[in-house]
């Protein structure tokens, strides 16, 4: 077995290490002993949507528990034709396969939890995805109603795919024992308002964003990709996403980076997503530095940015390049919040430095003793093989990650452009719990009923046929 090391070390582990000192070799077995389970209906055959789910569970859940995906679906489901661009051009049981799924022969074990997407066969213990515009759905499919699943919002379903997976790693992790036996809903169109809100279905896409540019290509930034590539765009060549990072791939990055394969380690994270993006017949650019202070964009560079930075120093930075608009999402990085999302839109009514405090030199001493502390009170510290204890602290210093998390806070990350792009009503901060008791209430800051149009952007339509 390689040595651990901060480049080698599982931010999927590294969350039961923190929680209950579990070794991460014994997370990784159970983890790939639990695997995830989905079930499908004959519907998911002709659905854009649906197989939008589907692809989206077994990508993640693929990831999350670091096995293949069992999934039972009827004969026509596994020749149809791949409807989803993120699933390639083939058939659904290729998308399938090269996501990380598996056709199963026999339904799941009465006595384990899985996803039912579509019209599939419910049992005891089905948890139901189901949406209908832009409203998210997921519980026992006993308690859960399906929902309308009217296609006004393609987030939606990669939402409701994402949050089924969570109820159900939460519930494998026991990190709240409601996981997989409540019903949790939430609007990305109305996050403000209760879910049984009608107006939380929200309206349909008229334009889409036709350049982008994804600042930071980790756990977030690829999510972002994968949301923004399962918009329906009438020509995909004719947008263009502009990708900034220099980071290598590290084998970790395989469990987050929803767009990575293992041939892509040690290789660029902006080349390895520029093919996987021109795959899919999109436009790229790559610019491969960070960006300072001294950054400025120059005039063939995109006016929208999605910022996916895990610090808040280029986070203000990245406030001053020239862009009309930036949509930001933090995760929280421990084992007590890795499931909060918060986003935050600029322009917004607070000032740069207090939207994203940058740490002080004793507030970071301060978090390095707390993290010496953690380290000396956890026995599975100790048995990590690391001899030195700077390397338990730098080891306990990597963000806990998981890669539903990076999903549905890219889906609420994408739903802000898109209603800031289609005259909905926009917020400048919202922050979810996944988790929690109280998962899926958001606290949401409206900042307009309707959204003030952006100038200089380039958008595409959506084609006629979408709805």
């Amino acid at each position: 077995m390689q040595p651990l090391t901060p480049q080698t070390f599982s931010r999927i582990d590294k969350l039961l290490l923190d929680d209950r000192g579990q070794s991460p070799e014994q997370s990784r077995q159970t983890r790939q002993a639990h695997g995830l389970a989905v079930v499908t209906g004959q519907d998911v055959a002709a659905s854009y949507e649906l197989q939008l789910a589907l692809l989206s569970a077994i990508n993640l859940g693929t990831r999350t528990f670091g096995a293949k995906v069992d999934v039972f679906a009827p004969e026509p489901v596994w020749s149809a034709p791949c409807l989803v661009p993120a699933g390639g051009n083939g058939s659904l049981l290729e998308a399938v396969t090269s996501l990380g799924g598996q056709r199963s022969v026999q339904p799941p074990a009465s006595q384990r939890h899985h996803i039912l997407i579509g019209a599939g066969v419910e049992s005891l213990r089905s948890i139901r995805a189901t949406f209908d515009g832009w409203l998210v759905g997921v519980g026992p499919a006993r308690q859960m109603p399906r929902l309308q699943e009217r296609p006004l919002c393609p987030l939606a379903p990669i939402a409701a795919a994402a949050l089924a997976v969570c109820e159900i790693f939460a519930d494998f992790a026991q990190l709240n024992v409601e996981a997989a036996r409540r019903t949790v809903s939430f609007s990305l169109w109305r996050p403000d308002r209760d879910a049984s809100d009608g107006a939380g279905v929200g309206q349909p896409i008229v334009d889409l964003p036709a350049s982008v540019g994804v600042f930071g290509l980790g756990h977030l930034g690829q999510a972002y990709l994968w949301a923004l590539a399962a918009l329906r765009y009438e020509d995909r060549e004719k947008v263009q996403f502009t990708l900034y990072d220099d980071d290598p791939v590290e084998p970790p990055n395989l469990e987050t980076g929803v767009l990575l394969q293992s041939t892509d380690v040690g290789g660029l994270k902006t080349r390895a997503i520029a093919h996987w993006l021109e795959a899919r017949d999109f436009t790229t650019r790559v610019i491969e530095r960070r960006i300072t202070e001294s950054y400025r964009l120059s005039g063939a560079e995109p006016l929208l940015g999605l910022c996916g930075f895990d610090d808040n120093q280029s986070r203000q930075w990245l406030t001053g390049v020239g862009l009309a608009r930036i949509f930001d999402s933090g995760l929280g990085g421990e084992a007590y919040n890795f499931d909060t999302i918060a986003f935050h839109a600029w322009p917004n009514p607070r000032p740069t430095d207090k939207l994203w405090k940058v740490e002080s030199a004793s507030e970071l001493a301060e978090r390095v003793e707390r993290r010496r502390a953690a380290v000396n009170s956890n026995a599975g510290y100790a048995a990590l093989g690391v001899s030195e204890e700077c390397g338990h602290i730098e080891l306990a210093g990597k963000s806990v990650a998981v890669p539903f998390v990076g999903a549905l806070s890219a889906c609420m990350v994408v739903a802000e452009l898109l209603k800031s792009l289609n005259g909905g009503p926009v917020f400048s901060d919202i922050t979810l719990r996944l988790v929690s008791s109280d998962a899926g209430s958001a606290d949401a800051v409206l900042q307009s009923e309707v959204a003030t149009p952006i100038r200089g952007v380039k958008t595409q339509g959506v084609p006629q046929t979408s709805g």
